[in-house]
């Protein structure tokens, strides 16, 4: 038996521990014994280390506990040894504890964000696969319901829309809208907002994919687009422009019923003006054979392996013909393109197997080759534009201006079939009406492109019609730094303090003067035009940046710092998108969401999804130069 005394208890009350208790645990805690008599209160355990009593119920649960918390030196001396596991125990699935709060609250963040990033249906959840190979990966982790993951992406997009509704309070902002109809026959309008930040960078959000359910005439999409912009907020005087296609009940709902500037898309501009040049009748019956090689081979599984054998024995690229398809921007080029590389083959296809529908004789290949030369131009321009990254709408009547100045001048100076100039001409005549100085588009372009530093000469301009756009700017610059009262350093009035302590003979010139020698004279003020005259003629003799580079950054490192006025400008008319891509893109996600399986998703749950998805946009900020080196 061991015994220890007690200091604190009374003479010959010792600490015993009974010999029949082999726990390692017991050298550290006994029962208390008077005299050596058996120990009183069994139901008692008392520790020898700092006489501390524990309740015990026949196990050493408490005294183990003990020995970790309070002593924890002690109790790693102990050599406690863990219980020996069960040979059944290996045969089971790891143990299934649930992971700590923070860990799965982040874990369902990011499955969040997988579904609306990567457009997976919610009910991806309940996917045995799914279930199984998360299961795989961390067997702690529970897997939400899909009301439950529903619910995590609704708080998602409130979350962002608070933000964005924050970001664009009294922000000076660009719009994009179109419209789409899903599977299951529901009409939807996007709007999404696009501006410059305080550090020079070009952002977007998608507002809102709104269900619109009557008739879509422009009151009723003018009135869908108010409602959007009500959800976030914006007045109409802080709408710079939007952007739309050729639609007219978009185009109306715009400038009647939103009362702002209305910019055609460039990109579906040049899908218009494109095709009425391919009409031509010698140009068109090719066409139309490659359209039916492609949806051919496209359909005969035979035709298409023997395609595939004549590419390899030629040496060409097992490629399969692409299609025209006349929603898809610049397809009638990809298809033209890809049906030359692939001539040999094809051709060899044709006469083997006798399509003689389907067969172009040598002089429409070669026709079909120079109607690829001139489309080139027009597939450059289309990628330069569609993007939402850079700039945009400065570039689009520059862009108007070199493409008609290559195709009249290869029509002056180069001899060609008679069929490839009268497409030209129908293209020009088509392009040339685009963009009519009539409308309010014309002016807030060229305010884009004087404000661009590529383009800020305004070559494509008259001399008259430059002035006009530099007297444009000029007034509005003076309109929001005197008029506006802005704070800018030129035009911002000193507040005068009119209290003082005590009447001085300074204090009494002060009464009979007033305020007649303080009040700005118009002399001040054409001082002030002077000043920002000569601001904007300085920045007008700035050497042009390369067609490639960023004009924000150029902003951004030195303009903002020299031309402090027209930098304001730049800021607000730049962000005007001159294509409306980034609706078209959110309909493309759209389809994707709304699928077959999908098609009775909720419009509400369609806007949830399609606002919060991320997607990665090709950079096309080094395609633009390509155009202007034909």
């Amino acid at each position: 038996m061991a015994y220890s005394s007690d200091p604190n208890s009374a003479a010959g009350r010792v600490v015993w521990t009974p010999s029949n208790l082999k726990s390692p645990v017991w050298k550290y805690f006994g029962f208390w014994s008077v005299d050596g008599k058996n120990a009183e209160h069994r139901d008692k355990v008392v520790c020898k280390l700092c006489k501390l009593q524990l309740a015990y119920h026949s196990t050493t649960s408490n005294m183990r506990a003990h020995l970790e918390n309070v002593h924890p030196n002690e109790h790693a001396m102990s050599g406690t040894p863990t219980k020996q596991p069960r040979l059944d125990s290996y045969f089971l699935p790891p143990a299934t504890s649930s992971l700590s709060a923070a860990r799965q609250e982040a874990c369902m963040k990011k499955l969040a964000s997988f579904i609306c990033k990567d457009m997976r249906p919610i009910s991806i959840v309940d996917g045995t696969g799914f279930r199984e190979f998360c299961e795989e990966l961390e067997p702690r982790y529970h897997i939400p319901s899909r009301g439950t993951i529903t619910s995590r992406i609704e708080d998602m997009y409130n979350s962002t829309s608070d933000k964005i509704k924050e970001l664009l309070k009294d922000q000076d902002v660009s719009l994009t809208t179109d419209g789409w109809t899903s599977l299951a026959t529901a009409s939807y309008v996007t709007a999404t907002a696009h501006w410059i930040s305080g550090d020079w960078e070009m952002h977007n959000f998608v507002l809102k994919t709104k269900e619109l359910t009557e008739s879509h005439t422009a009151e009723h999409v003018g009135e869908c687009i108010q409602e959007i912009l009500d959800t976030y907020g914006i007045k109409r005087g802080f709408v710079i422009a939007a952007t739309t296609d050729n639609a007219t009940n978009y185009v109306n709902a715009v400038e009647r019923h939103l009362e702002t500037v209305n910019i055609p898309c460039v990109a579906h501009t040049i899908n218009l003006a494109v095709p009425k040049g391919l009409g031509v009748r010698a140009i068109e019956t090719p066409i139309s054979r490659l359209i039916v090689a492609a949806a051919h081979f496209s359909k005969s599984t035979t035709d298409s392996y023997l395609l595939q054998q004549k590419q390899k024995l030629l040496g060409l690229k097992t490629e399969k013909l692409i299609n025209d398809c006349p929603t898809r921007w610049n397809s009638t080029y990809d298809m033209i393109c890809r049906a030359s590389e692939q001539q040999a083959a094809v051709s060899a296809v044709i006469m083997e197997k006798k399509l003689s529908r389907m067969e172009l004789t040598t002089s429409e290949w070669s026709l079909m080759e120079k109607v690829q030369e001139v489309l080139k131009p027009f597939k450059v321009a289309t990628e330069a534009l569609s993007t939402d990254k850079y700039p945009t709408a400065s570039a689009v009547l520059p862009i108007k201006h070199i493409l008609l100045s290559q195709l009249n001048n290869q029509m002056a100076y180069e001899p060609e079939p008679h069929a490839l100039s009268e497409m030209k001409t129908k293209i020009i005549t088509d392009l040339e009406k685009r963009y009519s100085e009539e409308k309010g588009a014309f002016m807030l372009l060229n305010k884009a492109s004087y404000l661009d530093p590529r383009f800020h000469r305004l070559i494509h301009l008259k001399e008259e019609q430059r002035r006009e756009v530099q007297v444009a700017i000029l007034e509005e610059i003076k309109q929001v730094n005197v008029a506006g009262g802005t704070g800018s350093e030129i035009g911002a009035r000193q507040p005068r303090d009119q209290q003082t302590a005590g009447k001085t003979a300074l204090t009494a010139m002060g009464d009979l003067f007033g305020d007649t020698y303080c009040t700005d004279s118009p002399e001040s003020e054409q001082n002030i035009s002077l000043l920002l005259q000569r601001e904007m003629l300085m920045y007008e003799q700035e050497s042009p940046i390369p067609a490639q580079q960023n004009p924000l950054m150029w902003w951004k490192t030195l303009g903002s710092g020299k031309y402090p006025h027209v930098a304001q400008m730049a800021k607000k008319y730049l962000s005007v998108p001159g294509s409306s891509v980034r609706s078209e893109r959110v309909f493309s996600s759209a389809g994707n969401i709304v699928n077959k399986k999908r098609s009775a998703l909720a419009s509400s749950h369609v806007d949830f999804l399609v606002s919060n998805i991320d997607s990665g946009l090709k950079d096309a900020k080094n395609v633009s130069c390509l155009l202007f080196r034909f």
